[in-house]
């Protein structure tokens, strides 16, 4: 565990230095601004399926949301969780104890926990790497070439831990050409964020490029204490991360390096290498007492927490692709990934101006991955592809919990203080084996079959029931295995009604591991693991088409889940521990729901986008009864007697969820003025399994005003982000009986924002 540090710009200084003397100048090539407007109508590929190439999006049959470097642009988007927004039953926030881990939700499917024992509902792919923990991933949109969100569960070719869908990122590659692009923002909030790309040619086969991103958040949220409190030791409270002083928190550096490199020895063969190295450097998450917000003590986006914390994240990734074409009649691809992470943190969890509840804790992982596949034809109407895949993660974490109870409870004056060390160490080995088909019938009719088959064991030591050593850890392990092996196959159809019209329907299932409660704080109640695997069974319909002469796109799908032994993790009040965190296997649920988005291009200059999800989800089995759940669920009057399911109703899982937006461009001089904006609504839902507390509908409006120069290189916008002053609270926990939470998004922020490309 450590302090706040500050991350030194100066290095993003010598870097840009250094590349700029690499990269030579090229002709530059101009390119005519064609508007924003018309942009989310033009085709978009992608390599989600893992073919021998790119496939349009209207030609995959399959729900995807996918949006190419124009569309980000288009609609204005910095972080992918603003993006989520314009989904149907997708939910990308940041939800966990700690600030900067991801924990999506799709479809019903996500879980809350930060816990890296723990495999999230959704994989996230970067740069076709599986990331094992979300730990320090997905920040900023910048230099993206492309965001795909599959919904449903993507087991065959993704393998492990796709439930509920899988997020793809993939990172613009060198283009052999000249080119230089640079972002600088401010908001109103005192945020600046620089970024910038250079690129060029080394050599006629050696092509290089440097991404560069610089972000410093000064903190939104307003802590009402007036005072800091006393440094350690303390009669109430042994440990101040960051004692308070009044100013705002939430404050956050970050800084983004990637270079990535090309070599094409031949037109038959690539090789690309991409590397990244992250920091994340800031206080603790925001977190504030929602029970005093509600009685009108504290207001919204405010806290009256006695300590800052802190946040320190730093990671490191390598990604090698190789691509040789002309191997039968198909092409070879295999990426080797590593990544590394050391994330460092402390919260005040209870938001509260008394030291009730801190925690400092940290994580380490690391993992190595291939996948190794060919994708071709084996006849003129068979496309396949086959692959294997190793993956292999090691993981260190500790948690060390300081609370105080205030007088009376217990014999002494100053309340009770206990403290509890929690965590342990995890191996995960993974190995799949994948093989997909497509068998075009006739020139309207496809079938689609696949098969994979995974193989994963997992060993754990993890400390028992809490020890009092929060500094050394020096406690009791328990070891602990698992070993699970799963198949998961793939039937579907598509049928071409004609060339704008497709329709196609399949059945999947996805899988994923059981896992280990590291916050394994009262054994007598919840034991350690492992529990049961997840299997997840969807079928899904749905309707691809475009009219109106390619100027309207309407994109439909309706699914049904069936999911087995689904993996939830508890948040109950415990007299010993305050709040009891443990992942078990709650039962089987059925989740079903309908899906639509559109476009719309009604004049050469004005365009409309919408998108509709509704999704209902019910248990149909809660077993078994693990006692602690059992009674929440009682307490909380979703459980009858003899056993009724009278509830609960499915965490994370919105009913309905809508958006709806437009783009206009405006044509000024030799320029461009587009003029955007979109109002998003998320229904209120349950935030945990025992429905003891519920997420507040989420309202978002944002809006923007940008101008692009004629020659396309200079391009400024003003910006208003929830200009509702909407607050979002996820997070929420019970806490001696109080109610806290963790903000999921700021209120109304207004910004301005630079470009300049050259290329």
């Amino acid at each position: 565990m450590g302090t706040n540090k500050r991350i030194n710009p100066l290095r993003i200084c010598g870097v840009v230095a250094v590349s700029a003397g690499l990269l030579a100048p090229a002709v530059p090539a101009l390119a005519q601004q064609e508007g924003a407007a018309g942009a989310f109508l033009e085709e978009i590929v992608t390599t989600a399926r893992k073919r021998s190439s790119a496939e349009a999006v209207q030609d995959v049959p399959v729900a995807v949301s996918a949006f190419g470097a124009d569309q980000i642009e288009a609609l204005f988007v910095r972080q992918i969780e603003d993006m989520s927004y314009l989904m149907p039953n997708v939910q990308l926030e940041s939800v966990g104890t700690f600030p900067g881990v991801q924990n999506f939700s799709i479809r019903g499917q996500g879980i809350n926990s930060s816990i890296p024992s723990v495999d999230p509902t959704v994989g996230v792919f970067v740069d076709g790497v599986f990331m094992g923990t979300t730990y320090g991933v997905v920040i900023d949109t910048f230099d993206l070439e492309s965001v795909e969100v599959l919904r449903g569960p993507q087991g065959l070719l993704f393998g492990r831990n796709v439930t509920g869908g899988a997020v793809v990122l993939r990172n613009a590659r060198p283009t052999g050409e000249f080119g230089f692009r640079a972002r600088v923002g401010s908001t109103n909030e005192s945020q600046m964020n620089l970024a910038m790309t250079v690129e060029g040619a080394l050599s006629d086969t050696f092509a290089a490029k440097l991404a560069l991103m610089y972000d410093d958040d000064s903190g939104y949220y307003s802590n009402l204490n007036p005072s800091a409190p006393a440094p350690a030791p303390h009669p109430l409270q042994p440990f101040y991360a960051n004692p308070a002083d009044g100013s705002d928190v939430g404050a956050m550096e970050t800084l983004l390096v990637r270079p990535s490199f090309v070599w094409s020895p031949s037109d038959r063969s690539d090789w690309t290498l991409l590397f990244e190295h992250g920091e994340s450097d800031g206080d603790g998450s925001a977190w504030s007492n929602v029970t005093e917000q509600r009685a009108g003590t504290v207001p919204e986006f405010a806290t009256l927490s006695d300590e800052t914390g802190f946040t320190e994240i730093e990671w490191n990734q390598l990604t090698l692709e190789t691509n040789i074409a002309e191997v039968g009649n198909g092409v070879v691809t295999n990426i080797l990934g590593w990544r590394e992470v050391n994330a460092d943190s402390a919260a005040d969890i209870d938001g509260t101006d008394l030291p009730i509840f801190a925690a400092p804790g940290y994580t380490e992982q690391s993992q190595i991955s291939n996948e190794l596949r060919w994708a071709g034809n084996l006849g003129d109407n068979w496309e396949t592809t086959f692959g294997i895949y190793y993956f292999d993660q090691e993981v260190e974490y500790r948690e060390a919990r300081y609370i105080w109870l205030p007088p009376p409870i217990g014999p002494d004056p100053l309340g009770v203080n206990l403290q509890a060390a929690l965590g342990g160490d995890m191996d995960a080995e993974n190995f799949g084996i994948f093989w997909s088909n497509d068998f075009h019938v006739s020139e309207d009719w496809t079938l689609t079959a696949g098969i994979r088959y995974t193989d994963e064991s997992k060993s754990a030591d993890i400390i028992i029931g809490g020890c009092a050593d929060n500094t050394n850890f020096d406690c009791t392990f328990d070891s602990l295995e698992g070993e699970w092996d799963n198949i998961t196959p793939k039937l579907g159809a598509q049928y071409h009604v004609n060339d704008d019209t497709r329709v196609y329907g399949f059945w999947s299932k996805g899988y994923r591991s059981g896992g280990f409660n590291f916050r394994n704080a009262r054994p007598d109640v919840i034991p350690a693991g492992p529990t049961k695997e997840e299997e997840n069974n969807t079928f899904e319909v749905g309707l691809k088409t475009e009219f109106a002469d390619g100027r309207a796109r309407l994109n439909i799908a309706a699914f049904h889940n069936e999911v087995t032994d689904m993996q939830r993790e508890l948040n109950i009040p415990d007299p010993l521990v305050i709040v009891l965190q443990a992942t078990i296997n709650a039962g089987d649920v059925t989740i079903q729901g309908i899906e639509a988005d559109f476009v719309a291009l009604l004049t050469d200059n004005f365009s409309v986008n919408l998108a509709f999800g509704w999704q209902d989800g019910e248990y149909d089995r809660l077993d078994p009864f693990v006692p602690a759940f059992e009674t929440a669920l009682r307490n909380a009057g979703v459980l009858g007697p003899d056993e009724v399911i009278i509830g609960p109703d499915l965490p994370r899982l919105a009913p309905t969820n809508y958006s709806l937006g437009f783009s206009w461009d405006i044509p000024v001089g030799a320029g461009l003025v587009n003029v955007a904006a979109n109002y998003s609504f998320r229904e209120g839902h349950p935030y945990n399994d025992s429905n003891s507390e519920l997420f507040d509908d989420q309202k978002r409006t944002n809006a923007s005003i940008n101008w692009f120069s004629g020659d396309d290189r200079w391009s400024a916008s003003l910006y208003g982000k929830n200009l509702g002053d909407e607050a979002n609270w996820g997070n929420l926990t019970s806490i001696a009986g109080l109610w806290t939470a963790g903000p999921m998004k700021k209120g109304r922020v207004l910004g301005l924002e630079i470009n300049y490309r050259y290329q």
